[in-house]
């Protein structure tokens, strides 16, 4: 099995090297990861003291991932790098997780639906590309897929603690999944209702005070933040005025473009194996209970994607024995028609995600063109929002400006000698402006059955402009 978790660590960095870059849902997290290693104790020049967000996050993750890659991104001079660095870090805690679920796996179910495991999450693009990302919910996932190993291995003491550490500190809607597991333990009478208490008791005190205290510090305030993020996004509902999708879909959308072809197989696995079903059902319901709340996104179940993967590799190998009773090797010949069928959509995934960062790009593509010193910028929106962070911020001497809402008709525009701006507003700058680079981003696909047996070309057009201010004097500064 270990070339197997070889191709999935493979596949994980593709997807990193691919698409470096952070967005706005990952903000947060990123920029504490870069304030920690790079300003350390001194608060006063943290991301959040000027963006808190509409909801404070926790900084334990951040903590952990800077703790991990600061032996390395303290001897690296570029921060473009460390971004890199800082993110593989994050996807090794998240590699090495996915692999513990997978021992399990193995030692309670079998090496071949392990290894089955494995090739589908590498076939699939979703979980692989959001390994690496600092979304709240990959740190979520990571604690998570510990504590579904230990609870696979009947190891309830450190399930419960993990559990906790989880639900209180990173993502609250974990309690209904892992919850679900927990009222298994305690319906098959392998978990005593004491164990639960005394466990989930201290468990809760400890992670309750972990995040609390190391939280206030950081916001410089008393806080939980995962309880007011619960607050906001389930009791207020506020979460809604992001969007809302229908009932199902989840069911319809979301968990077939993840799982692709795992998604249809995991059923049959649940049908030709009853251990399956302890594994399939709770992952069912959690998702059909987080319906409930009106808005929705992938990543909110992203938990169940490994636990239906397992399922689905029980449903493959069923299909496989069944052809190969029709013909020698046609049930291989049947599972490497999906793998290739899963890996092709995946990288037409993976391609659109490449032309998704204008943002990021235009950062670099900038101090690319403009090597001055004395140098000021100002960020619009669009750019921060689509891979725009302060591990893009190349250049010591500059100042960066994410101010939002900043108009044309602002006389403060006029102050920066650079800006990034949409291009659709080019021509309210021309007067003021120049162009220095065009920066496209991804805008649909498109079939031309003139390329077959590739017919599908991605379409991008302008999104973002690097434009420099007409006084801008340079070279004048550059020493």
């Amino acid at each position: 099995m270990i070339w197997t978790k070889i191709l999935v660590a493979v596949v994980a960095s593709l997807h990193l090297l691919a698409c470096p870059y952070t967005k706005v849902e990952e903000s947060f997290n990123i920029q504490a990861i870069h304030d920690i290693i790079y300003h350390g104790e001194n608060l006063q020049k943290y991301d959040h003291q000027e963006f808190p967000g509409v909801v404070p996050r926790t900084f334990i993750g951040p903590l952990a991932i800077s703790l991990t890659s600061w032996p390395f991104v303290s001897v690296i001079t570029s921060k473009f790098v460390a971004l890199h660095v800082v993110r593989c870090c994050l996807m090794a805690w998240g590699l090495k997780a996915l692999f513990t679920l997978s021992n399990a796996v193995r030692d309670i179910l079998g090496a071949s639906i392990a290894r089955y495991m494995l090739l589908f999450v590498a076939s699939e693009f979703h979980l692989l590309f959001y390994i690496s990302r600092t979304l709240p919910n990959t740190f979520a996932l990571i604690v998570a897929l510990f504590a579904i190993s230990s609870w696979m291995r009947r190891h309830h003491n450190t399930f419960i603690w993990l559990s906790a550490f989880a639900i209180l500190v990173f993502r609250f809607e974990l309690c209904i999944l892992l919850g679900l597991l927990l009222l298994l333990e305690l319906a098959s009478c392998r978990l005593s209702i004491v164990k639960l208490v005394y466990h989930g008791i201290l468990a809760t005190i400890f992670s309750l005070a972990a995040t609390v205290f190391i939280d206030s510090y950081y916001w410089r305030k008393y806080l939980w933040p995962e309880g007011e993020v619960l607050w906001y996004n389930t009791i207020m509902n506020k979460s809604s005025n992001w969007g809302v999708s229908p009932f199902l879909w989840y069911f319809y959308s979301a968990l077939p473009r993840a799982l692709l072809f795992a998604y249809v197989l995991s059923p049959i696995g649940t049908i030709a194996d009853k251990r399956i079903r302890t594994i399939f059902f709770p992952s069912v319901i959690f998702v059909l209970i987080y319906s409930i709340l009106p808005h929705k996104e992938l990543r909110f179940i992203i938990y169940t994607f490994p636990l239906l993967n397992i399922a689905a590799a029980r449903g493959l190998i069923f299909i496989q024995r069944q052809f190969n009773k029709i013909l020698p090797r046609l049930g291989s010949i049947f599972v490497l028609g999906i793998l290739v069928l899963n890996a092709s959509l995946s990288s037409i995934m993976l391609c659109v995600s490449y032309h998704n960062y204008p943002g990021g790009n235009a950062m670099l593509e900038l101090h690319r063109h403009v090597k001055e010193k004395q140098v000021s910028v100002h960020i619009c929106n669009l750019a921060a929002q689509t891979g725009v962070s302060r591990f893009g911020e190349l250049e010591p001497s500059w100042n960066y400006s994410k101010i939002e809402n900043l108009r044309n008709t602002d006389e403060r525009i006029l102050k920066y000698s650079h800006l990034i701006i949409e291009a659709s507003d080019w021509p309210d700058f021309k007067a003021t402006h120049r162009p220095l680079s065009v920066i496209n981003g991804y805008s649909g696909l498109k079939i031309n059955w003139n390329l077959l047996p590739y017919p599908l070309m991605i379409s991008t057009e302008p999104q973002l402009l690097i434009v420099e201010n007409l006084k801008f004097e340079k070279g004048t500064e550059n020493s």
